[in-house]
């Protein structure tokens, strides 16, 4: 069999070699096509029925151009000969490739119903595994299945290549930089566009030493932490990126709609599970056959059945939902701002009673641009010592100097000292008028009690 294309809207022309063809042939990887990239969002922007197929497709083709751009670094084409920096190639793309085979039904939408403490990478990883193990062995036999769970778990597979799991999980990843394009396009959005192709002709690695700035020497490239960093000609790339972002979680991402309908999915699939004896969460890693059973066609199937006897599946069923009667600015942290804001929504709830609803997740959500975005990255094996910057510029004029990104972008600096912390309080639509009213009262009565007891204090 030779090498298989798909078309794709947002890359072109996808090429996928015969043996990563064997793997999405796989009933575990043709599931993808039947789980939706952002769960509930259609019911706001109806174009945004995507899936988890066709984004991890998009990980793997972006995270192979990345590969590309950096073999034709000076430091990647010294220090790895071609058949081993091919090997690495392959390695990170079946890791792109089988990122996301653990998602539950409607992606992130569905994993208010995990059992404690697990995470949809944890279902990834067993399934990459159990399914595509023998695959993999049979196919790749240059390729351990213990490195490609090592770039998804986090885990180096040496200094000298650290950058390789900074492709599938750091600031600037083939994740993101797919999911921002192709949640863009299908939502009929332009806030997630930025420029992909300026990346890659600015996308290094540099072996940094420690803290956030420095200067490189020969000692440093052999034992120095690789880094995946831009030159200086991507500082404004990677500014784009950021907002890009940004943008999108304010205008898709924590949409005011499209967050109370993940809250009725969680709802729901919490009654639904119960019901048929799964104790309100989906089945454990350890038992994929019935995990794996799940997907969005099983539960759109469970809301038609139920719409009469379950009312969130009405409500979802039926596009019934509360409404937004207040929300706080983006930013709010602080002493203050948290008391204010929990003292309001204990009084809202208890002044509008159960069916009222107060979302308060924005900070904990993984598509928060502000999520991981920090200044510094520990050092795995030794944190107190070394910390590296989360991203790193290197100089294109004197390239053996490097500083991280936060000293270099004024606009950066500024958002890293931040946090998205958005809170909506919604109501019954006949009951929105009255609510905005008396959030808005109360909010300042609150806000002026705590000045108070402030100036009280000084």
């Amino acid at each position: 069999m030779g090498d298989v294309y798909v078309r794709d809207p947002i890359h072109g022309m996808i090429k996928l070699n015969s043996r990563e063809a064997a793997l999405i042939k796989h009933e575990a990887f043709q599931r993808l096509n039947r789980i939706r990239q952002l769960a509930m969002t259609y019911k706001v922007y109806p174009g945004a029925t995507h899936t988890r197929f066709e984004h991890s497709l998009g990980v793997m083709h972006i995270v192979g151009q990345m590969m590309e751009r950096l073999r034709q670094r000076d430091l990647i084409r010294k220090h790895f000969n071609p058949d081993e920096y091919d090997r690495l190639t392959q390695l990170v793309r079946l890791a792109a490739l089988l990122h996301d085979v653990g998602h539950a039904p409607f992606s992130h939408g569905g994993e208010e119903c995990f059992a404690s403490n697990l995470k949809h990478e944890h279902y990834s990883v067993a399934v990459i595994r159990e399914c595509f193990g023998p695959i993999i062995n049979e196919y790749f036999p240059e390729i351990e299945i213990e490195e490609i769970i090592a770039l998804l778990e986090g885990l180096p597979l040496g200094t000298d290549k650290v950058f390789l799991g900074k492709l599938i999980s750091g600031e600037m990843d083939a994740d993101k930089l797919d999911y921002l394009l192709r949640d863009s396009y299908y939502c009929g959005v332009h806030y997630g566009k930025y420029d992909l192709h300026r990346i890659l002709d600015t996308i290094t690695v540099i072996p940094a030493r420690e803290n956030s700035s420095g200067e490189l020497n020969e000692e440093d490239q052999e034992i120095g932490v690789w880094l995946l960093g831009v030159d200086s000609d991507g500082i404004q790339v990677v500014e784009e990126l950021i907002f890009a972002r940004y943008w999108m979680f304010i205008q898709v991402y924590f949409h005011k709609t499209r967050r109370i309908y993940d809250y009725y999915l969680s709802c729901f699939l919490k009654d639904w599970l119960s019901d048929i004896g799964c104790s309100a969460v989906f089945p454990l890693p350890d038992d994929l056959e019935n995990y794996l059973a799940f997907d969005d066609s099983t539960v759109l199937e469970a809301i038609k059945s139920k719409r009469k006897d379950n009312e969130w599946a009405r409500r979802i069923y039926e596009r019934d939902h509360l409404s937004e009667a207040f929300v706080t600015s983006p930013h709010h942290a602080g002493l203050e701002s948290y008391y204010v804001i929990s003292e309001l929504k204990n009084m809202f709830e208890e002044t509008f009673g159960p069916d009222c609803f107060v979302d308060d997740r924005a900070r904990k959500l993984p598509t928060n641009p502000l999520f991981n975005l920090k200044k510094f990255e520990d050092d795995e094996e030794d944190s107190k010592k070394h910390r590296f910057g989360s991203i790193t510029v290197q100089d294109k004029h004197y390239p053996e100097k490097y500083q991280s990104i936060f000293e270099l972008s004024l606009p950066l600096k500024l958002l890293s000292q931040k946090y998205i912390n958005i809170v909506r309080f919604y109501v019954p639509r006949e009951r929105k008028k009255e609510a905005s009213e008396w959030c808005h009262q109360h909010y300042e009565q609150i806000k002026s009690k705590v000045k108070k007891i402030e100036e009280g204090w000084s």
